[in-house]
Parts: structure tokens; C-alpha cells; sequence
């Protein structure tokens, strides 16, 4: 027995957006004459061009005694190797005092830890420190809003830094109701790599399916952020997925309560 009593299906790429970005657009999706309740999706494509460190998003802060710089890593993909060396001339090029600093990892004939270990030098016994706010934290290996002080002269990375780009990806939409948020859909890229297409297949409606949140509209937001809800760039490619909205079968809900109570009399 279906449960679903009727439907429309909508198939969305944001390259045929009425306005706004590949990851923050609106999209008119018109079922205003219907009587649904839910909505659910169905498959996405989502492509993995969003970068590990991206724009707006990319800085921390440097303090040396008194005196605090901005650091701006550019956007980009990295591997451990390439973000070593580019946080290393960064902070070098921009000590306000002329203080060098190198970042190592564990040697072949060391205990692979995953962490980085910053050093400096002509410090003259001054220890600076690095301070984190929503950005960075995680790729460099510390913790969010944290202030993390050098010890004679050297600082290690908190925890093992993430150079897995965004592994859990959250579609938001105004057309939904989620209890508390408005995610559409979570989807999880571990196993697509950079510059990759992110594949999602529904595998079952009725869990995944979300209220709707007014029948009314026919122009929704739709947007793609990471677990802190932090919009990622798709750097100008769209990104489609398969939209359906309905009507749950009333009869179908009475009939598994129906059930349900017989399997709880037994």
C-alpha cells in the first residue's frame, strides 16, 4: 500500500534560479493549488568544488606580546605538505616584530600523530599565540574559539587536523519544517573526492520526508551549508536535485496504527 495519495515531482538546478548563488538561490517550485504536507528529496548531484579553505572564511589571529595581525590563508585546496608550507611563509611574512616561524610534522621515524608543531624564532623568549574564532580552527588542528599560547617557543595542534573537505553537507529550504531547523536534507561526501560529483540516493521516503511549511508559497530559498551552517561556494557550478511534494495517504497511517496496537494486544 502507497503512502503517498498524490504528488509532484520538481526537478531543481540552481542554474535556473530566479536570483542568488549556486548554493543560496530562489527557485520557484509552484504546488500552491495542492493539498501536500511533505516534502522530501528524492536524489541530488551535488558537485564537491567547494574548497577546504574558502573566502570569508579563511583567517586567524596572530598575537606577538602586544600586538595582534590578521592572517589570511588564501582559498584553496591544500594537501599537509602544501598548507605547511603556506601557513609557514604567512607567519613569517606577517610577524609584525620580524619573528621567523617554521611548521613540522612527525618524522618517517616518528609516531604519526596528524598534528602540526609550530616553532619561532628571534623571539627573544616572547611567546606569541595563535587565536581562533569559527574559522580555521578544525584544518590547523585546534579548537573552535580558542586562544592557543606558545611554550617555549613551540606550539602543537590541539587535535589532528581535517583536510577532508566538508564531509557532511545540510540542504536548507523555507519549504520545510524540521522541528527545530529547516534542513531539506543531510548528505555525507567522504567517500566522493575534490572536484568530484556528491551522489544522493533517497533510500527511504517516509523517513526522509519533512512537513511542509506553507502550501501557499511558489517561490522557496534553498541553500548548502556545512554542520556549522556555514554556506559553502560552489565556484560556478550548479548543483540539481530531484524535488517531490505530496500528500500522505491517510488511510495508509491508519491502517500501520491499526497494526500497531494489534502487535501491542498480542
Amino acid at each position: 500500500m502507497s503512502l503517498i495519495a498524490k504528488k509532484t515531482i520538481f526537478y531543481i538546478d540552481s542554474r535556473k534560479r530566479i536570483e542568488g548563488t549556486d548554493s543560496n538561490f530562489l527557485y520557484q517550485v509552484d504546488f500552491s493549488r495542492e493539498d501536500y504536507d511533505s516534502v522530501v528529496i528524492l536524489q541530488a548531484n551535488i558537485p564537491k568544488s567547494y574548497y577546504l579553505i574558502e573566502s570569508g572564511h579563511n583567517t586567524f589571529t596572530l598575537t606577538e606580546g602586544i600586538i595582534a595581525v590578521t592572517i589570511a590563508v588564501p582559498a584553496g585546496n591544500y594537501t599537509r605538505s602544501s598548507l605547511r608550507g603556506t601557513i609557514e611563509a604567512l607567519l613569517t611574512q606577517n610577524s609584525p616584530n620580524g619573528w621567523a616561524y617554521s611548521v613540522s610534522v612527525p618524522a618517517s621515524t616518528d609516531a604519526e600523530t596528524g598534528k602540526y608543531t609550530f616553532s619561532v624564532s628571534g623571539n627573544g623568549g616572547i611567546q606569541p599565540s595563535f587565536t581562533f574564532t569559527t574559522y580555521l580552527f578544525e584544518q590547523l588542528g585546534f579548537n573552535e574559539n580558542s586562544v592557543n599560547n606558545f611554550v617555549s617557543d613551540s606550539l602543537v595542534s590541539s587535535n589532528v587536523i581535517k583536510l577532508q573537505i566538508e564531509d557532511a553537507l545540510f540542504i536548507h529550504s523555507d519549504i520545510c519544517t524540521n522541528g527545530k531547523d529547516n534542513i531539506l536534507q543531510e548528505i555525507y561526501a567522504t567517500d566522493t573526492q575534490d572536484y568530484g560529483n556528491i551522489v544522493f540516493v533517497n533510500p527511504n521516503i517516509e523517513a526522509y520526508s519533512k512537513t511542509i511549511s506553507s502550501k501557499h508559497n511558489n517561490v522557496y530559498r534553498f541553500y548548502i551549508s556545512d554542520e556549522n551552517d556555514v554556506e559553502l561556494d560552489m565556484n560556478g557550478l550548479n548543483v540539481v536535485f530531484t524535488l517531490m511534494a505530496y500528500k500522505k495517504e491517510s488511510l495508509y497511517r491508519g491502517l500501520r496504527q491499526y497494526l500497531k496496537l494489534k502487535l501491542l494486544e498480542n
